[in-house]
């Protein structure tokens, strides 16, 4: 499935295409370099996931391939506004609310395997590639 515009690719498709995931793989293949962002956030969970500098290496070279969004004054605002509406009600953690605030910022869908942890932000759009 070719993708035409930009769209924020959440972390799981991330981790799926460095673990050597096909369908991430063929899915993030059929979106043009300059349309692939990334949330800052994304890129701090990933590295955290790293268990050598080799693995943080195949991060780095990887990542040159995105856009990386960094978090403004008003999407940290967005973000903490909408943990503290939905985390006690459902679960929502305040990196994914960054994430999503990210995207609602720039516009731009999320792409995800988690939309359990953005449909209660209606404001954005929900991408599930694969």
């Amino acid at each position: 499935m070719a993708f035409d515009k930009k769209v924020l690719i959440d972390t799981p498709i991330m981790i799926d295409l460095l673990r050597g995931i096909e369908k991430s793989k063929n899915w993030i293949d059929g979106i043009e370099t300059e349309n692939r962002l990334i949330s800052v956030v994304t890129v701090a969970e990933l590295i955290a996931g790293c268990r050598n500098k080799n693995e943080q290496k195949k991060v780095d070279r990887e990542l040159k391939e995105y856009e990386v969004i960094y978090l403004s004054s008003r999407c940290s605002k967005l973000g903490l506004e909408w943990y503290k509406t939905f985390h006690l009600s459902y679960g929502v953690g305040f990196l994914d609310c960054l994430i999503a605030a990210t995207a609602y910022e720039k516009n731009v869908p999320i792409a995800t395997l988690n939309d359990k942890h953005f449909k209660q932000l209606t404001d954005i759009i929900i991408i599930r590639p694969y």
